[in-house]
């Protein structure tokens, strides 16, 4: 009876994190943007100084019942004359702690037909869509959003309504795109792209390159900015998402076929 027990437990804890794990994932969404309310750094080297971030858009990645802080704002050097930097070490999609390769870019259809694009994969870091954290407010007590947007002591439920915060392009490597389901080159006429109001974001990426395309990692940079001149809400720190291209199998099919027929060749030269 008591092994019944703990194995019950064990099941509830499961279903438990798989539930909070998941949230909008079904929707495409895992990261959000929320507004910093911390006006004063808690703990650490830099206790009791002024947070860097305090009153900036963010963006943040859904971990489970927290939120991880992506390219915020940062501060090194000694706590009696610390130095402000724009970015911070967990600055890249996927992050560097996770091990994990870049995020792969496989065979498109449709409006991305002949092209390598991004996708929902297994990796938590392929859900790229981004809403804003209200759009978690409202649910019950206890619930995983309710968890997840009141974490960190609420720090994240600052409200972004009014603001209108665009997404701005500082760094792309050559040959990668940055479109939508409907456009496939967001930034073709300006380095900033509208995401609309703050309270209401519901934005979903999609990352390209060309078919034949060269190996290596493809990286975009950003940061959040906002585009609404009455406000006193701040630009976020820079971040970056890094892609690799997959070959279609068909590729590798010739690849295959290409050395065999060296082979035989070296054989008959022999």
């Amino acid at each position: 009876m008591r092994l019944r027990k703990c194995f019950m437990v064990v099941l509830l804890a499961s279903a438990s994190v798989s539930a909070q794990a998941e949230l909008r994932r079904e929707e495409g969404i895992g990261f959000y943007i929320g507004l910093d309310t911390r006006l004063v750094n808690v703990g650490g080297t830099y206790n009791g100084l002024d947070n860097p971030n305090g009153n900036r858009i963010t963006l943040l990645l859904e971990h489970v019942d927290h939120y991880h802080g992506i390219g915020a704002y940062s501060l090194t050097g000694p706590a009696s004359l610390p130095t402000v930097v724009d970015t911070n070490a967990n600055n890249q999609i996927p992050e560097v702690s996770s091990g994990e390769e870049p995020l792969p870019l496989s065979s498109g259809s449709g409006l991305y037909a002949e092209t390598l694009r991004s996708a929902v994969g297994d990796s938590e870091y392929s859900y790229l869509g981004m809403a804003s954290t209200a759009s978690l407010d409202s649910f019950p007590v206890a619930s995983p959003e309710y968890v997840l947007y009141n974490s960190s002591a609420g720090r994240w439920a600052g409200s972004l309504a009014g603001v209108e915060v665009g997404l701005q392009l500082v760094s792309l490597t050559p040959g990668l795109n940055v479109g939508t389901d409907t456009d496939t080159n967001i930034f073709d006429g300006s380095d900033v792209y509208s995401l609309g109001d703050g309270a209401g974001i519901e934005f979903k990426p999609v990352f390209w390159v060309a078919s034949d395309a060269p190996g290596g990692t493809y990286t975009a940079g950003f940061r959040l900015i906002n585009l609404t001149d009455s406000s006193d809400v701040m630009d976020s720190g820079r971040f970056y998402i890094n892609f690799a291209p997959v070959p279609e199998p068909e590729t590798y099919a010739l690849f295959g076929l290409g050395l065999l027929l060296l082979g035989a060749v070296r054989r008959r030269s022999s």
